[in-house]
C-alpha cells in the first residue's frame, strides 16, 4: 500500500508573524513526509472502559443518581520500512446530551459519537507529529493531583471553576520532542476552531485559533515538574474582537513521589477575552486556581486520597466582591482484579463564584477496564 501524505496549514489570524514561526516550526517537523512511503498492514485493537455509578448530592433539590457511562476506543497502528511508526485512534463516546424528538436528523441522548480522533506519526529521533480533532491535550491543570478516584471537579457536580484551555478544544496538529535529558518532552500545536468527528475536507469553523506550548521534566526520581501556556490568536475578521485583553492562560505543577505516597501542588490561570474595561462591573480579569493533594498506596490494591482545590475570580475593579470557590474531596479506591471500587466524598464552597452556594456530593463507582 503507498500513502501520499499532504499538509496543508491554512491561518486566519492577524498575529501573522507568530503564526509564520510556529508554521516554520512544524514544516521542518514534516518535511521528510513529502515523499511516498511503503508502509506495511497494520493492527487494530478494541479497549475500553465502562463505569457504573451511584451519586448522592446534598445542598441542591436532586434526586441521586444512577447511571452507567462508557467509552470504547479503536486503535490502529503499523511501521513502515524507514523505520517510522504510525497509529489512529477514535473513540466512541455516548452523548450526555441531544435532542429525544424523533427524528432521523436529530442525535438522540445516548447515542455513540466518534470523537477524541486522532493520526500520531513516530519519527524515531525526530520526535513525534500528531493531528488531533477533540483531543490531545496537553494542559497541566490537574498536574498536581494524586486523587484515589478522579479530579475534585469531575466527581458528578458542576463547581464552575473556570480553568484555562487545551488542545482538546480544538482541531491540533502538534509537534513533541523525543525524550530530551532529565527527562524532559516538550511540544507545540496550532489549532483551529472544529466540529467533532470532523472529516477529512472539513473547513475550519470561523473564529480564533489558539497556539499551545507544553514542557515536563523529571530532574530527580520521584519529582515531575509540569507547565503548559496557550494564546488565542484573533480570527481576521476585519475588527478587534479582543479589544482590551485578549484570552490566555497556562499551569504549572509538581508532583512528587516516595515510596507509596504522593505529594502535589500546583496552579493554573485564564485571562478571559474582554473587548472593554467595564468600571464598577463585575468582567472578571483573570482567574487563578491553586491545588494540593495527597495520595497514600495502603498497598497493591487500596488507595486512598485527600485533594484540595481554591478557584478565585479576580475582577477588573477592585470594589467589586469575589467569592471563591473551595473543594475539599476525600476518596478510596480499592482494586477487585478485573474491576475497581471507588467511593469520593467532595464538599464544596461558594459553586459558580457565589456566596454561600454550597453542597456535598458523594460518589460510588464500579469501573471495568477491558
Amino acid at each position: 500500500m503507498v500513502i501520499n501524505t499532504v499538509l496543508i496549514i491554512k491561518t486566519n489570524n492577524n498575529k501573522g508573524n507568530k503564526m509564520k514561526n510556529i508554521t516554520k516550526i512544524l514544516f521542518v517537523a514534516i518535511t521528510s513526509l513529502s515523499l511516498m512511503f511503503s508502509a506495511k498492514a497494520g493492527e487494530l485493537t478494541v479497549n475500553g472502559t465502562a463505569k457504573a455509578t451511584y451519586n448522592a448530592t446534598s445542598g441542591q433539590q436532586k434526586d441521586n443518581g444512577i447511571g452507567i457511562t462508557n467509552e470504547l476506543t479503536f486503535t490502529a497502528s503499523g511501521e513502515m520500512d524507514n523505520g517510522y511508526t504510525w497509529s489512529y485512534s477514535m473513540a466512541l463516546d455516548p452523548t450526555t446530551t441531544g435532542d429525544s424528538a424523533a427524528s432521523p436528523s436529530n442525535t438522540q441522548p445516548g447515542a455513540a459519537l466518534n470523537d477524541d480522533t486522532s493520526v500520531t506519526l513516530g519519527m524515531n529521533d525526530m520526535g513525534t507529529l500528531k493531528i488531533c480533532v477533540s483531543t490531545c491535550g496537553n494542559n497541566k491543570k490537574y498536574a498536581f493531583d494524586a486523587s484515589a478516584y478522579t479530579k475534585a471537579s469531575d466527581t458528578g457536580l458542576s463547581e464552575g471553576i473556570v480553568y484555562p484551555a487545551d488542545e482538546g478544544g480544538y482541531a491540533t496538529i502538534q509537534y513533541h520532542t523525543p525524550e530530551l535529558p532529565f527527562g524532559t518532552t516538550a511540544s507545540i500545536a496550532h489549532g483551529n476552531q472544529k466540529v467533532d468527528g470532523q472529516s477529512g475536507n472539513a473547513q475550519a469553523s470561523s473564529g480564533d485559533s489558539a497556539s499551545f506550548y507544553s514542557l515536563t521534566t523529571k530532574p530527580v526520581d520521584g519529582l515531575t515538574l509540569s507547565a503548559s501556556y496557550y494564546e488565542k490568536n484573533d480570527y481576521d475578521n476585519g475588527t478587534d474582537d479582543s479589544g482590551d485583553q485578549g484570552e490566555e492562560g497556562g499551569a504549572y505543577g509538581v508532583k512528587y513521589s516516595a515510596g507509596n505516597v504522593t505529594v502535589g501542588y500546583g496552579k493554573s490561570f485564564k485571562a478571559p477575552e474582554s473587548t472593554v474595561i467595564t468600571a464598577g462591573g463585575t468582567t472578571a480579569e483573570y482567574y487563578e486556581n491553586t491545588g494540593i493533594s495527597v495520595g497514600y498506596a495502603v498497598n497493591d490494591d487500596l488507595s486512598v486520597s485527600y485533594t484540595t482545590e481554591t478557584g478565585e475570580v479576580n475582577y477588573q475593579t477592585s470594589t467589586t466582591t469575589n467569592y471563591d470557590i473551595e473543594m475539599d474531596s476525600i476518596q478510596i479506591a480499592y482494586s477487585l482484579g478485573g474491576a475497581t471500587l471507588s467511593i469520593a466524598r467532595t464538599d464544596y464552597e461558594n459553586i459558580g463564584y457565589a456566596n454561600g452556594a454550597d453542597a456535598t456530593d458523594t460518589i460510588i463507582a464500579m469501573t471495568f477496564a477491558f
